[in-house]
């Protein structure tokens, strides 16, 4: 395991830069904002980061950390280069990581044995809307059902002054009953947040509908080419009344000739990935990796 004083933050930027699909939550200081324990495996060309501590049942454990769930690969992202960071990780009990798909992996696998330990991939779900080009370009693929939602949307304002504490607050109320939130998620995306705000590199765009009422806001984080989708929230008004895909419009009007990419992130909810299609974005999937640990060194 290599530690933060065997490897510079002008190396860490260097592998950064090689990477085609920067990510928000790639950066050194990102990482620091989080609150997590975190480490990584370095090969000479990439490297692989990772958060680490104890479970809640008392084993050793490497993770992306809440608020960074693509926290793969850095520099060259090829399925050889993956193969070695995986191999060079230290011997904790589990490791639970995910990153961009390298070219050439294989397919799914369940679980077999690999250096004294377990190990199993899959792939999931991931949405990316292609942003090069004209606003119309982008609206011809949109689906006739987000169309329709567009035209229901009226009456609404955007508020480009939100704050996370008011999107926290929305999501608790709205969706906090209806999802399993995990424990420290709220301390982690509010650390994320407020970071990526001061760093320039996010922004709180929230609709507003008659008399004020705050009906749907999110998050967009920004890294090279790439926006993210980070944190979102609506209202049952904001639902009725469609102010989440109005909102996403919205960003999308600004964003087309800003950046390449608006990427949604991944959902297992079908509800979800229906929303993200409708506006044309593609599913690119990415790469779920696990493996456990046997308690002694394979000799």
């Amino acid at each position: 395991m290599i530690t933060q004083a065997e490897f510079n933050e002008a190396e860490w930027t260097e592998r950064w830069a090689a990477r085609s699909d920067r990510f928000p939550y790639d950066h050194w200081h990102y990482l620091d904002a989080l609150g997590v324990n975190w480490s990584f495996a370095a090969t000479q060309d990439s490297v692989l980061p990772f958060a680490f501590g104890r479970s809640r049942w008392g084993f050793n454990q490497g993770f992306c950390p809440l608020g960074a769930q693509r926290l793969g690969l850095l520099g060259v992202n090829s399925a050889a280069e993956l193969r070695q960071a995986l191999d060079l990780l230290p011997r904790l009990t589990r490791f639970r990581l995910s990153t961009s798909l390298p070219e050439g992996w294989p397919a799914a696998q369940s679980w077999m044995w690999r250096r004294g330990g377990l190990e199993r991939w899959r792939t999931a779900a991931n949405f990316e809307l292609d942003l090069v080009g004209s606003y119309e370009a982008v609206y011809a693929k949109f689906s006739s059902q987000t169309r329709r939602n567009l035209a229901k949307a009226k009456e609404l304002t955007l508020w480009e002054y939100s704050n996370p504490e008011e999107l926290w607050t929305y999501f608790a109320a709205n969706q906090g009953a209806r999802y399993s939130v995990p424990k420290g998620y709220e301390q982690a995306m509010k650390a994320a947040m407020y970071h990526l705000l001061h760093q320039g590199r996010g922004a709180v765009w929230a609709a507003l509908g008659p008399g004020n009422s705050w009906l749907a806001g999110m998050f967009v984080a920004f890294s090279g080419s790439r926006a993210v989708l980070l944190f979102s929230a609506v209202t049952d008004e904001g639902r009725e009344r469609q102010a989440m895909t109005w909102l996403v419009n919205e960003f999308i009007t600004m964003a087309v000739g800003r950046w390449d990419v608006l990427d949604f992130e991944g959902s297992e909810a079908p509800g979800l990935a229906r929303f993200y299609e409708g506006f044309g974005a593609e599913n690119r999937p990415y790469l779920r990796w696990e493996r456990w640990n046997l308690p002694w060194p394979l000799r």
